[in-house]
């Protein structure tokens, strides 16, 4: 009995530990995922009270992996602890971050366009995309490759070839958001769509299409086509037709 009173959480990492493989992040609170990540350089000890009094301190879990080094070894932790939490917080802000991944089967181009507005239709400032695609159209990956401001962003050709390659698939589809609520390219959005193309066809890679959106249509520029959002409108071009 004096045992379990002085140790009233043991087996609790453990538990939080089959909870997160059983049913994810979202069945832990942030004090929970906090807990776990100590578990990883304090093997011996119980981080059960530690992980909720940095909680408390610092008043949220992001707040904790956004602190410095220094205040966190002032509120009790080990320089190696503090090491891996600001660690997990910068791989949290790399613009190479991965997205939450919906592992749809693009089948048509308004799948494509809806799946694209589902993840840019909300952003303020412009974000470019990198879609990782099997060769049946399943999506593999979701990319964060750059996020710029209300008016412009980067097309890294490059850093996209590079991820492309290491995700070894054959199919990659780019996507980014234009807030001003007009889904007609850039001149430089052709400039680059046309250069990423050549850069992956030199390696035997396909680029499937580049969706520009907004948050009521998009426009895949590679077909030459705008679908409204919700598509009532149907497929309109957005080239001028000639006279």
């Amino acid at each position: 009995m004096k045992e379990e009173k002085k140790a009233p959480h043991i087996g609790h990492r453990k538990r939080i530990k089959a909870r997160y493989l059983e049913r994810g992040l979202a069945s832990l609170d942030e004090k929970d995922v906090l807990e776990l990540l100590l578990t990883y350089t304090i093997p011996r000890r119980d981080v059960y009270c530690a992980a909720a009094e940095l909680v408390n301190r610092f008043g949220s879990l992001e707040a904790v992996l956004s602190a410095d080094i220094a205040e966190l070894t002032c509120a009790g932790l080990t320089e190696h602890s503090a090491v891996l939490l600001k660690l997990v917080n910068d791989l949290m802000k790399t613009p190479q971050a991965a997205l939450t991944i919906k592992r749809e089967k693009l089948t048509s181009l308004l799948k494509t366009a809806e799946y694209c507005h589902s993840l840019l239709k909300d952003r303020a400032e412009e974000l470019v995309l990198e879609i990782f695609l099997y060769d049946d159209n399943t999506v593999a990956d979701v990319v964060k490759v750059s996020e710029g401001t209300p008016d412009s962003a980067v097309f890294p050709v490059d850093s996209m070839l590079v991820n492309a390659l290491r995700t070894k698939v054959h199919r990659v589809l780019i996507a980014h958001n234009h807030p001003s609520g007009i889904s007609r390219p850039s001149a430089d959005d052709i400039v680059a769509t046309e250069a990423l193309s050549a850069a992956l066809n030199a390696h035997g890679l396909e680029l499937t299409e580049h969706v520009i959106v907004t948050r009521t249509e998009c426009t895949l520029l590679m077909h030459h086509q705008t679908i409204s959002i919700p598509a009532e409108g149907g497929l309109m071009p957005w080239k001028e037709p000639k006279d």
